[in-house]
């Protein structure tokens, strides 16, 4: 993955303002009102199927009860999500594409990394993913399916823990909670050459000191709002 010479603007899982988060109605939002790409995240079905969405059950985010783990691919995909269907990572790839968009894929817990790495290579789109968790294991496993791949680290502060497990897992970068994203942080990391991708950030002052400051990426829940942002920042507003 090469980042392009200018921040990407990434919907948090895709516009959740305007559609159910995670959907592909929601990632096609987030396109039609200008981001790159999207977020999304990935828990392992039964049968292994990379499903996007972000809670370890389906009880909040759809009609549906129970843990994704527990379930088959097929009782999944029984599941709506106000009245749309919760998608596998497949899908959301060749979404990504037919649309040209950007994916981070979030992997939320341990048993989806080969099967989302075979979905977007299957896709075509290797190129434009790169690949998160919290989870240093998971981190750690993506790099020994797929060396290639993009990988970042997800981390909450940037402190002496999160220095140790970025550099122990050799990864591309860290996607870095906004307020955690400091100027002192940030010179640091990218004083040592790791890309920042900032999350989840609404407010378009912040969404501005962000680009300005050299991110190459923010996740944003408007995504209108990130794309006006840059604009702004283009133009040197």
């Amino acid at each position: 993955m090469i980042f392009p010479d200018r921040p990407l603007v990434l919907g948090h899982r895709g516009s959740p303002a305007r559609a159910p988060e995670n959907t592909l109605l929601a990632f096609r939002l987030a396109r039609e009102e200008g981001a790159d790409g999207v977020e999304l995240d990935v828990q392992p079905a039964s049968d292994g199927a990379p499903v996007v969405i972000h809670d370890a059950t389906l009880d909040r985010t759809t009609d549906g009860r129970g843990a994704v783990a527990a379930l088959s691919w097929a009782e999944v995909a029984a599941a709506r999500s106000r009245g749309e269907p919760v998608p596998r990572l497949e899908q959301a790839a060749r979404w990504a594409a037919e649309s040209g968009a950007w994916l981070n894929v979030e992997i939320k817990s341990p048993g989806a990394e080969a099967a989302a790495i075979a979905a977007v290579e299957a896709a075509g789109v290797l190129d434009r993913t790169f690949f998160s968790s919290f989870l240093p294991d998971v981190v750690a496993r993506v790099g020994e399916i797929a060396p290639h791949a993009s990988r970042f680290l997800l981390a909450e502060r940037w402190d002496d823990g999160a220095r140790a497990t970025a550099r122990r897992l050799g990864v591309r970068g860290v996607c870095l909670h906004h307020g955690a994203a400091t100027p002192a942080a940030l010179a640091e990391l990218q004083g040592t050459g790791l890309d920042v991708v900032a999350w989840t950030v609404d407010d378009p002052g912040r969404l501005r000191e962000l680009l300005r400051a050299g991110v190459r990426a923010v996740i944003t829940n408007h995504p209108a709002r990130g794309v006006e942002a840059l604009r702004e920042v283009t133009r040197g507003i």
